[in-house]
C-alpha cells in the first residue's frame, strides 16, 4: 500500500532519512541514479547501504550492500529495510521495490527466520512511500528450508 511519508512511524520515517543521507555515496557516473538503504535488524540496530555500478554493467545495489554490512557484524535476522532513489535526471516517483537479485537475498533472510520483512520504497522527494513486504514482492520465493538446508547457526 502507498502511504504519505508523514503517515509513518517515526522509526519509518527515521529509516527512510537515513537511506537518503547514505544515497548521496552512491557510486554510478554511468547512469547517474542512485539509490539509498537502511536496513532494520531484529536486535534494533541500523545498517546502511549505497549502490554502485560500472561500465560492465556489473555492480551491487543498496539493498545487498546494507545485508553485506550487517552480516559483517554477525546479523542476520532483519525486521525492515527502507530504499530511497534519485536520479540527476529526474525525480523518481515511481515505488518499485528492490530488484530480483535483491528480492531473492531478503527471501533467504525472511526465510531464515521464518518471518515476513517489510520494505520501504520511497520516492526522491518523500512524499509517498510504498509499505509492502518481502512475501507480498517474492511470493513462492526459494530458499535454504526447501533445500533442506539446516540454518540453525545463523539464529
Amino acid at each position: 500500500m502507498v502511504k504519505l511519508f508523514n503517515q509513518l512511524s517515526k522509526k519509518d520515517q527515521e529509516l527512510i532519512h537515513l537511506a537518503e543521507k547514505v544515497m548521496v555515496h552512491g557510486y554510478d557516473p554511468y547512469s547517474l541514479f542512485f539509490v539509498g538503504c537502511a536496513l532494520l535488524t531484529t536486535k534494533g540496530n541500523i545498517y546502511t547501504g549505497a549502490n554502485l555500478s560500472t561500465p560492465a554493467y556489473l555492480g551491487l545495489c543498496a539493498e545487498r550492500s546494507a545485508i553485506g554490512s550487517a552480516i559483517t557484524k554477525g546479523e542476520y535476522s532483519f525486521r525492515k529495510i527502507a530504499l530511497i532513489a534519485k536520479s540527476d535526471y529526474y525525480d523518481v516517483t515511481e515505488l518499485s521495490g528492490p530488484c530480483g537479485i535483491c528480492r531473492q537475498i531478503i527471501w533467504e533472510f525472511s526465510e531464515l527466520i521464518n518471518k515476513d520483512i517489510t520494505i520501504l520504497s520511497s520516492d526522491t522527494r518523500k512524499k509517498n512511500v510504498l509499505v509492502t513486504s518481502i512475501r507480498k514482492l517474492h511470493p513462492h520465493g526459494f530458499g535454504p528450508r526447501l533445500c533442506g538446508k539446516n540454518i540453525d547457526k545463523y539464529l
